[in-house]
């Protein structure tokens, strides 16, 4: 069934599946971008952030988020991060 999967979706690369390849088919999104549920409301402090990753993506993303960075050195959360 991989062989079918694979070769409907199209690989990146022409060469047949073999179960080797490590190439990743086009369109699809990673579960990582599947699986993040963070969001700008509502506003978050440092100790409700449970990661450094988590509280980077509020600094990026959020209008609020340069709060989280309280000495403007570019690194949220101290103690996470």
């Amino acid at each position: 069934m991989g062989r079918v999967v694979s070769s409907a979706l199209g690989l990146a690369r022409g060469a047949p599946d073999n179960g080797l390849s490590t190439s990743k088919p086009l369109g699809l999104v990673t579960p990582r971008a599947l699986t993040q549920s963070w969001s700008c409301q509502p506003r978050r402090t440092c100790p409700q952030i449970g990661s450094c990753e988590e509280a980077n993506w509020y600094l990026n993303n959020c209008s609020w988020g340069g709060k989280l960075d309280r000495d403007g050195d570019g690194i949220p959360c101290e103690r996470l991060c």
